[in-house]
């Protein structure tokens, strides 16, 4: 079980494929396994790393307060101390979080940045406004069929 000491902890990865690189990563408290359907299809025609986060799977868990900034900190470190210069990095749920405070903070490591069942969440979230919000939710007059 390949394992990286990052920042604080020790981060437990695997590394799938050749080619360009992949970053996976995971929403809160999944681990590398949740990705097992997507890396045999990735890991054909890029170098996939996927991880488990500080406080999940095989990773360390020390008891402090985690931050999404944190995670993208140990993120970077993971990649960078890989030799990775540049990834596509996919985020899922709070991975796709991870995946932007990675970007905003560590823009020459992302080459492509994919975000998958998440938003833009904390303090830089950008608010849908009240009209748009009732346009989006204005469901008068119309069937279950026609929601769906």
């Amino acid at each position: 079980m390949p394992r990286r000491k990052v920042n604080d902890i020790e981060i437990f990865y695997e590394i799938h494929g050749d080619g360009n690189p992949v970053v996976l990563i995971m929403g809160l408290r999944r681990n590398t396994e949740w990705w097992y359907c997507q890396i045999p299809t990735l890991s054909k025609h890029f170098k996939v790393l996927a991880f488990d986060n500080r406080g999940a799977g095989r990773t360390e868990k020390p008891k402090l307060d985690y931050s999404i900034r944190l995670f993208a900190d140990d993120t970077a470190g993971l990649i960078e101390s890989l030799g990775m210069k540049k990834a596509h990095i996919l985020g899922l749920s709070m991975g796709g979080y991870i995946a932007q405070e990675l970007a905003i903070n560590y823009p020459h490591i992302v080459k492509s940045l994919i975000l998958a069942c998440t938003g833009p969440g904390g303090e830089r979230a950008v608010l849908m406004s009240p009209e748009r919000l009732k346009k989006f939710t204005a469901n008068e007059g119309l069937s279950p069929e026609q929601i769906l």
